[in-house]
């Protein structure tokens, strides 16, 4: 999945096009209520992997929370790492009342710390 923007701040809602070119815009879906697939960021330096000086398994539950950024927590309260920053919508659907869990999809700790999690919303 790709993204179809020119790369330039016309692609972004509220701005005007240069060029002749169509601005961007909003398609009208609530992303709060998309599934989506992360890697997760800075897993070496969150809690989980401090404490346990190891990555969560493939299959272990996480659920999404928010702490300065989008995070995965394990199901004893430990943040395993951070959202990538396309996600900070999930602030604001948190924020609405949205829920979202999830399952690590991969995970390695070999030359560095790698988690996949896979996420649904869960209202």
């Amino acid at each position: 999945m790709g993204s179809s923007g020119s790369g330039n701040f016309s692609d972004y809602p509220g701005s005007k096009p240069t060029g002749g070119g169509k601005s961007g815009g909003s398609s009208g879906e609530n992303k709060c209520e998309k599934a989506f697939t992360a890697m997760l960021e800075e897993i070496d330096r969150c809690p989980y992997y401090i404490e346990k000086k190891d990555v969560p398994k493939v299959g272990d539950e996480v659920k999404i929370g928010f702490d300065k950024r989008p995070t995965a927590i394990s199901k004893d309260g430990l943040t395993v790492g951070y959202l990538p920053t396309k996600f900070n919508y999930i602030k604001m659907c948190l924020d609405d009342g949205y829920s979202f869990i999830g399952r690590v999809a991969s995970s390695s700790s070999d030359l560095v710390a790698a988690v996949s999690i896979d996420v649904i919303p869960s209202n």
